[in-house]
């Protein structure tokens, strides 16, 4: 496992690899060599290296550090994003050179502690590999073993890099989850993984089987699981780091784990990599474990409804009305729109039982949202202000991108049904992203509410950055720092 540390300057020695950081401005003067290091400079030549983004330079010397010098481009583009990505490109220069521990020199832009941060984000967050079901592992390209933060006064920084150590760690465990097999990651087996964590940090777990279902009356859960052999789940963990307060928030994640589509069936080219379905349920709970493991004086909730959506002669049928935990009637418009109905149940079940000041539902939940923003950016929609700014706040931390989508009155028309109470597609299926919001916001009542929907976000056709190819983990970091938000500023 990956360590990031501070050390001063002076712990190098001629058998490290030391990285830098440099703008095209600072290759032009030269005023990116700190002098610790000036000596080692005079014998490179660095003025053929252009120092635009996602590029390095390499060289290897006797007697004296190794240098490795990453590019951040132009001064004026920096943002906390460029430093994320600068140290994936260490990251990916260790791996092609086989170095297992790199010395970095935190550049000079904006705090030192800020700048600490993106690089440990970046590093933590790039040194990622799922091979767990590969006979053969790489000998080459291994992953980075400890990374070595300079500075002068490295005390200053290990409060930042425990907590950067603990919140990507989790994503990285979130990404585990998310690539897993439907063998090793269904209902049952996610229930149990989630008292697992619990039991390992300061979380009480909660495990409804589908006969504390069935009484508790979740007919919209007990529908989506019907054509399936494993039972649906339902989750519910609780960390209490604030026992004197009442305040709580809740965390509501989507964990269908495969979506067939259910008689509306998926195609080929679209139903492959339907085992991450429950990216916002693995988002939830990676989440409110980071919060338990960093002890934040908050008190949170992650509710997490489990199904798999299948086909078989038990299956629910487009036409089907079934009934919700909060007494609404559904029509089943189209079975491959059951992401919201599960969470509908769950939202329900949070209101009515936990009465939290704020939810936050995450959920890879349309396709529209892909149409829309394709792999780079997470729609999200609110009905309350106080949870869209700490939202917004948390996304421009974290570099997890977010935009806001309405959730006008009028769209409430088009998920009238002829036959129930509402159906969950309408025959027309214009707006996807924001009927799907308008269909949840039946269930959460007054409670101030936001829907953040991941289709895209949570899962990447190709490597980007920081993040891998496959499993984000997206949402982990987005949620934690708006429980820092919302409630601890």
């Amino acid at each position: 496992m990956l360590t990031v540390q501070a050390k001063k300057f002076d712990t190098i020695s001629p058998s490290n690899t030391v990285a830098l950081f440099c703008t095209q401005e600072q290759i032009d003067n030269n005023s990116f060599i700190p002098q610790q290091l000036s000596d080692v400079f005079a014998i490179i030549n660095t003025k053929t290296f252009k120092a635009k983004p996602n590029t390095y330079f390499f060289a290897a010397l006797k007697d004296r550090p190794s240098i490795l010098l990453v590019g951040l481009g132009s001064q004026k583009d920096m943002t906390p994003e460029t430093l994320r990505n600068a140290a994936s490109v260490v990251v990916t220069a260790c791996s092609d050179k086989s170095i297992s521990e790199i010395y970095i020199v935190l550049p000079e832009i904006n705090s030192i502690t800020d700048s600490a941060r993106c690089i440990a984000e970046g590093v933590y967050l790039a040194n990622y590999a799922f091979n767990r079901y590969k006979t053969q592992k790489e000998e080459k390209n291994p992953l980075l073993q400890k990374a070595i933060l300079l500075c002068n006064d490295p005390q200053q920084l290990s409060p930042i890099l425990k907590e950067v150590g603990i919140v990507c760690n989790n994503t990285l465990l979130c990404r585990d989850l998310v690539n897993e097999t439907t063998e090793n990651a269904n209902p049952v087996t996610i229930a149990k993984l989630a008292k697992k964590i619990a039991s390992q940090s300061k979380i009480k777990c909660t495990v409804y089987s589908k006969k504390d279902i069935e009484k508790m009356k979740m007919g919209l859960l007990l529908a989506v699981s019907r054509g399936s052999m494993y039972p649906p789940q339902l989750i519910v963990m609780r960390y209490t780091g604030a026992p004197s307060k009442k305040e709580s928030i809740a965390f509501v994640g989507k964990g269908i784990t495969f979506d067939t589509g259910g008689i509306n069936l998926k195609p080929s080219g679209h139903i492959e990599t339907m085992r991450t379905d429950m990216a916002g349920a693995a988002a939830c709970i990676y989440a409110i474990n980071a919060i338990a493991q960093m002890k934040l004086p908050v008190n949170v909730y992650a509710v997490i409804p489990l199904a798999e959506n299948m086909i078989s002669h038990t299956a629910y049928k487009p036409g089907d009305v079934f009934t919700a935990y909060n007494g609404k009637t559904v029509e089943i418009g189209n079975t491959d729109a059951e992401g919201r109905l599960i969470l509908a149940d769950a939202l329900a079940f949070t209101v009515k039982n936990l009465k939290p000041k704020a939810i936050v539902d995450i959920a890879t939940l349309t396709g529209a949202c892909i149409v829309s923003f394709g792999e780079i950016v997470a729609a999200y929609l609110t009905t309350d202000e106080k949870v869209s700014t700490a939202l917004s706040k948390a996304s421009e931390t974290t570099g997890e991108k977010i935009w806001r989508m309405p959730l006008y009155k009028e769209y409430s028309e088009e998920i009238k049904s002829d036959i129930a109470d509402i159906v969950n597609v309408p025959a027309v299926r214009n707006a996807g992203t924001i009927i799907g919001a308008i269909f949840l916001q039946n269930f959460v009542e007054n409670t101030p509410w936001a829907h953040i929907d991941i289709a895209g976000t949570s899962w990447y056709s190709k490597k980007r950055g920081y993040n891998p190819k496959n499993a984000t983990g997206f949402g982990v970091r987005l949620l934690y720092e708006f429980v820092k938000n919302i409630v601890l500023q």
